[in-house]
């Protein structure tokens, strides 16, 4: 019997890339506007540097997105001669902008109507490698639990999330769906636990070659008749 569906987030209910493009933007017209000395520290030459720099010396914060940027905003402006506690002060201010602007999501056509229905009939849980805040998106009513790398210290594809969807629901893992876009992350990760796995794989633009889902789907439209197909199996 299924007891549970755990989702992916970002590029399984809506698309990350144009919402992070966007972001940044933001991110940008406010260092331009607030601190312009800094605005050449963000050129992609130099940041790409401070961004290996960062990750070098904080190792611990590659699988938390939040204090890696703030890691990385707070180097900007001290790379721009700021004192230090200014630097905090801006870096904290900079990362709101861009933590705004990336919960600025649009969902997938249906995504809303589809967890409405599913949250109906099981627990979901979210499992994500990113920083996205459900309740400022506005879906945490459809949630039982959100669970990240920033969490659990570990990022997908390692097994800390799945395995604490589990212990939160106090079920085996053939008791669970998990839903994704990412082959490895998501498909692979979870079917080595044994989860059931609906890869959501967007008008088949990746290879079919990648991984072996219990269910592949095309279209998000298609994710309610795939987790009724398994949990009549199950």
């Amino acid at each position: 019997m299924i007891k549970l569906l755990t989702f992916d987030l970002d590029n399984t209910l809506w698309e990350i890339d144009p919402v992070i493009i966007e972001a940044e933007k933001a991110m940008r017209a406010w260092v331009a506007e607030h601190v312009p000395e800094a605005v050449a520290h963000l050129e992609m030459d130099q940041l790409k540097q401070t961004y290996k720099q960062i990750l070098q010396e904080h190792p611990d914060v590659a699988h938390h997105p939040t204090n890696f940027r703030k890691k990385l905003l707070y180097r900007v402006f001290t790379n721009a001669s700021l004192a230090h506690d200014h630097a905090h002060e801006m870096s904290e201010q900079a990362f709101a902008v861009f933590y705004r602007g990336r919960n600025q999501i649009t969902l997938f056509h249906e995504a809303e109507g589809i967890l409405e229905t599913l949250s109906q009939r099981f627990p979901l849980i979210a499992l994500t490698n990113g920083n996205a805040n459900l309740e400022m998106i506005g879906i945490d009513r459809y949630f039982k639990a959100h669970f990240s790398s920033e969490t659990e210290g570990k990022a997908k594809p390692h097994h800390a999330m799945f395995k604490r969807a589990l212990e939160f629901m106090g079920i085996a893992a053939n008791e669970a769906i998990h839903i994704g876009d990412n082959p490895k992350e998501d498909v692979e990760a979870a079917k080595a636990l044994g989860y059931y796995t609906i890869w959501f794989n967007e008008n088949g633009n990746q290879s079919s070659d990648l991984c072996s889902p219990t269910v592949e789907i095309q279209q998000l439209g298609e994710l309610v008749d795939a987790v009724t197909a398994i949990a009549e199996q199950a």
